[in-house]
């Protein structure tokens, strides 16, 4: 069974340890006065993968412990907060996610009553390199939690692809 680490990142308040408790009912959350100050975690079988999820906080001021829980991923999800306005702080997350070399997902958190489009998201963030895919769905209600995870599991058996494996040791060799 192949094993995964899948750090889930985003701002503070846009639903990363929701999503991770609706993945993984009972996952270990450090908080203080309800918000994330170290990590979640929680590990799950999909589609014959044992993914190991670990939330991060999203305030800034716990930016080296997203940095520290970050090491070693093979893949990361974006929870990116629908219904907030994009800002520093996303941009900040944006360049964190290019600078990692890592293939990652954006989910979409979105609330009852607000417009899904795919489209307003790909014109906040752009095409950057290593984004596989935009799910807009609810951390909350699991509106598309299982598309999500089914795309983690695409994503890893995509680096399973020797060819894939070729060109990431080239890319990663031209950046030193």
């Amino acid at each position: 069974m192949k094993l995964a680490k899948v750090v889930i990142v985003g701002k503070d308040e846009a639903g990363k340890s929701t999503l991770v408790q609706n993945i993984v009912p009972g996952a270990i959350n450090i908080e203080r006065h309800g918000r994330t100050i170290a990590l979640d975690y929680g590990n799950r079988e999909h589609l014959g993968c044992k993914l190991h999820l670990f939330g991060t906080p999203g305030q800034a001021r716990f930016r080296i412990v997203r940095d520290v829980v970050a090491r070693g991923m093979d893949v990361a999800v974006w929870v990116l907060d629908y219904s907030r306005r994009f800002d520093d702080r996303d941009k900040e997350i944006l360049e964190f996610l290019s600078e990692s070399k890592v293939p990652f997902i954006v989910f979409a958190n979105i609330k009852p009553g607000v417009q899904k489009e795919r489209r307003r998201v790909t014109r906040l963030i752009g095409e950057p390199e290593g984004l596989k895919d935009i799910i807009i769905g609810s951390a909350k209600s699991g509106f598309r939690v299982t598309e999500l995870l089914d795309e983690i599991v695409s994503v890893l058996e995509t680096l399973d692809d020797p060819r894939n494996r070729e060109e990431a040791l080239k890319k990663s060799a031209s950046n030193r």
